[in-house]
């Protein structure tokens, strides 16, 4: 894990600070920015700028956030536009770190931002070790790079893992044609980790099962991540394709729904020509056009199973979209 600290270099305490959590330092492509200290816009824009390039960032104020700070830059006319692009930063911010319960409190009641981790601060109380607070820190750094990972998968992962759920939907490795790409153990993680969060993690096991896969044993249940505020387990009470498609329309779109679907529409029961009169009777035909399009990208449902054509469109894109955001923060 590459980590980029930024901070004031002429404030000593902070400077301590960054030199005993720093491991895996690095200036290029990092995968954290851990960005120390607040009111310095030349770091600000230098996190924003490796935020738009993939880093997720992670804000330790180190006590610029406390009221009597905030408010005194609140009330200066000239320091008050500092405020936008302060909040700006905590807002983009995957965490921000308190180093105690009343700036924990303090962050809070700004609220900026509702992700707030507490470490103690080894610079300046003897309630923490050095060791204990770096291992700490890198802890925040795993549960930051531990959520959303579909966002951080490469596109073998992403290949693999559709591959492993047409096997794990159909049971059989006949159905499947396409070559397996090779993925380390890094990749896995963040494949196994979305499959729980969007709760088809038994598919893509029985889908290695099925392929004779063997991928790391991760515990996927017992690692923290990050998720959005609302987060619910994704989970299909409808059977049928029809109430599968209502309800994807309705509610917001999970892989869970996808794999449901494209379970649904494999049944030997499903009557095609009745499927899509009863669609276009319900103003659906459309809409579930554009699922079909995305079911042959994430299970690759096959041809044979297509009740009508599939449309790409810009109301595809959107859906894709809608799809990716699920487990932004």
């Amino acid at each position: 894990m590459k980590v980029l600290h930024l901070y004031p270099e002429n404030d000593p305490l902070i400077v301590r600070h960054v030199k005993m959590l720093e491991g895996g330092h690095s200036d290029e492509s990092p995968d954290i920015i851990h960005v120390h200290g607040c009111w310095q816009y030349n770091v600000v824009k230098k996190a924003m700028q490796a935020h738009r390039k993939g880093g997720r960032i992670v804000f330790s104020p180190h006590g610029g956030l406390e009221p009597w700070i905030y408010n005194k830059r609140k009330l200066d006319e000239k320091l008050g536009k500092s405020i936008l692009w302060q909040r700006r930063l905590a807002e983009f911010s995957y965490v921000i770190i308190a180093h105690g319960n009343m700036e924990a409190e303090a962050l809070k009641d700004l609220g900026w931002n509702p992700r707030i981790e507490i470490i103690r601060n080894a610079v300046i109380t003897n309630t923490i070790t050095p060791e204990a607070m770096a291992a700490h820190t890198q802890d925040i750094y795993r549960k930051v790079m531990d959520s959303n990972t579909l966002a951080l998968m490469s596109d073998d992962t992403k290949t693999m893992m559709s591959l492993l759920l047409k096997a794990g939907i159909t049971g059989d490795k006949r159905w499947i044609s396409e070559a397996l790409p090779t993925i380390d153990e890094t990749e896995w993680r963040k494949l196994l980790v979305y499959a729980d969060h969007e709760n088809v993690r038994t598919v893509v096991d029985l889908g290695a099962r099925v392929l004779g896969v063997h991928h790391p044993y991760i515990e996927t249940s017992q690692i923290k991540s990050y998720l959005p505020t609302g987060y619910k387990l994704p989970k299909v009470s409808a059977h049928d394709v029809i109430g599968i498609a209502a309800e994807m329309r309705r509610e917001p779109l999970t892989l869970r729904h996808f794999v449901a679907l494209d379970q649904a529409l494999r049944r030997d029961n499903v009557d095609d020509d009745r499927l899509t009169d009863t669609l276009d009777e319900n103003n659906q035909l459309k809409y579930f056009r554009r699922l079909l399009c995305i079911l042959t990208e994430l299970t690759r449902l096959d041809e044979g199973f297509w009740p009508d054509v599939p449309i790409d469109d810009r109301g595809t894109q959107a859906l894709r979209n809608q799809l990716n955001k699920h487990l932004r923060i």
